[in-house]
């Protein structure tokens, strides 16, 4: 390989020495190195988080591919003609990926729901409210989590299990196997072999739903006698499901299936969309909070009520904010975290509000 930048070559001989190593004539010049404090500053943050990923719980990780990765991508962000002046933009870039990568495949013990109740180890991977997180699982399988989400799966998924536990919401594009692929939710499992799926599963929400995208899928509802009640969705349709009782512990079910929807609208929050179809503002303002990671506060009882449909970018909270108080008679202040909505009372006789259902 023909590095001519001697930027550039510090950080080839870094990717050798935490790869493949080096060999006679590299490792002079590495030693030469040394004397540069700030190159090895950085290199030695970067070898910190590297050596952290062979101690994880996730198995398929090949260091050199890895890091090749890592390379690559970051480079694919600066056009060609500016690499050379960039690189220092790159070297931190890089050390971004890596802590992205340690904070994905955080292992943590769980001995609940679907998986074993012997001495497991799990992985959790989380996105936190203000953000999200697409990761490629053992299988192949590609998962969206997003805001305040996270998935667990054992140390054993994709040789002799494809079980993993949803808390939040998560876009699932699943590769087509013999081994079932399945995920938990507080209220039912969802079972497929190979499709494309979307569910929602907020402890803060009164339901949870499973969109199809593509292929089929098998809702597992589990009643009280120990038997369970499949349903089938087939592409562009919707379940929707909660307790029959709210807070019983009774395995009671009520649901209901939406034909005929447009499914990739539902799931364009993975590609930067907040979209709503006839919500209310009490459910907007959830969505909002997980995705900008605050908190919003209600001056007038009746704003809750209002309903939208339609989609927007996901910009900044300002601009989202503006954007409802274009649609209807909301205005409103931002406090650091603190988000106040209030009825704006010389635009409120435009709109009619409709009542929850």
């Amino acid at each position: 390989m023909q590095v001519n930048n001697d930027d550039e070559r510090k950080w080839y001989l870094a990717t050798k020495v935490l790869t493949s190593g080096l060999d006679a004539t590299e490792q002079a010049e590495w030693e030469t190195l040394k004397n540069d404090l700030t190159f090895q500053q950085e290199f030695t943050l970067i070898e910190k988080y590297w050596s952290k990923l062979d101690t994880l719980p996730y198995q398929q990780i090949d260091p050199e591919k890895d890091w090749k990765i890592i390379r690559d991508r970051v480079q694919q962000q600066v056009p060609l003609q500016r690499q050379r002046v960039a690189m220092p933009w790159l070297r931190y870039a890089a050390i971004i990926v890596v802590c992205m990568a340690v904070s994905f495949f955080v292992g943590s013990r769980m001995r609940n729901g679907l998986f074993s109740s012997g001495n497991q180890q799990l992985t959790t991977i989380e996105a936190p409210a203000g953000s999200k997180t697409y990761i490629t699982l053992p299988d192949s399988s590609r998962v969206w989590l997003n805001a305040k989400s996270k998935i667990s799966f054992d140390e054993n998924f994709g040789i002799d299990n494809r079980y993993l536990k949803l808390e939040g919401e998560a876009f699932f594009d699943v590769v087509k196997k013999k081994v079932p692929f399945r995920v938990e939710t507080p209220l039912y499992t969802v079972a497929v072999l190979g499709t494309a799926f979307n569910i929602t599963a907020y402890g803060d929400n009164d339901y949870i739903s499973t969109t199809l995208v593509r292929g089929l899928v098998n809702i597992e509802l589990h009643e009280e006698n120990g038997e369970a009640n499949i349903i089938q969705l087939k592409p562009n349709e919707k379940i929707l499901v909660s307790r029959m009782i709210k807070g019983s512990e009774s395995a009671s079910y009520v649901y209901g299936i939406k034909r005929g929807i447009d499914a990739e609208n539902e799931t364009s929050w993975k590609d930067g969309w907040l979209s709503v179809n006839g919500e209310s503002l009490y459910e907007l303002a959830r969505k909002i909070e997980r995705l900008y990671d605050v908190k919003i506060n209600f001056e007038n009882e009746e704003l809750k009520k209002y309903r939208y449909t339609g989609r927007l970018r996901q910009l900044s909270l300002e601009q989202v904010l503006k954007a409802l108080a274009l649609t209807s008679p909301v205005e409103f202040t931002i406090d650091e975290k603190n988000v106040t909505l209030r009825e704006n009372q010389a635009t409120k006789s435009k709109y009619r509000s409709l009542q929850t259902p």
